[in-house]
């Protein structure tokens, strides 16, 4: 019975101090992951209470379906056209209201 193992040509093996860039994220990558997640929340909250005041005026309620998406892609573009912070900060929220569409849909209706 063989007791040892074969390892290809170019293998070599790797210290402790090398295997810490092996092991994958750092507590700092641990944060920003955490602090992203943050921002996407707040983002995706903030867009759909900006979306429920936008419904409850009448008037942008009044047509179908499309002539309702019409005007508020224009409403959407308006803001955005303001400064380079509101088109960063109106694109991260249509991002995820669109990307959780479901789940945007049932709140909006609530």
């Amino acid at each position: 019975m063989k007791k040892y193992m074969e390892l290809p040509a170019g293998y070599t093996a790797l210290s402790e101090d090398e295997m810490t860039y092996t092991s994958g994220g750092s507590a700092v990558g641990g944060v920003v992951t955490v602090v992203g997640v943050a921002v996407l929340a707040s983002s995706y909250v903030w867009g759909i209470s900006q979306a429920k005041d936008w419904l409850s005026v009448s008037s942008n309620r009044k047509g179908n379906l499309f002539t309702v998406l019409g005007r508020a892609s224009d409403a959407l573009s308006e803001d955005m056209s303001k400064s380079p912070s509101n088109f960063l900060r109106d694109t991260v929220a249509a991002g995820t209201v669109i990307a959780l569409a479901p789940l945007s849909a049932i709140l909006l209706i609530l």
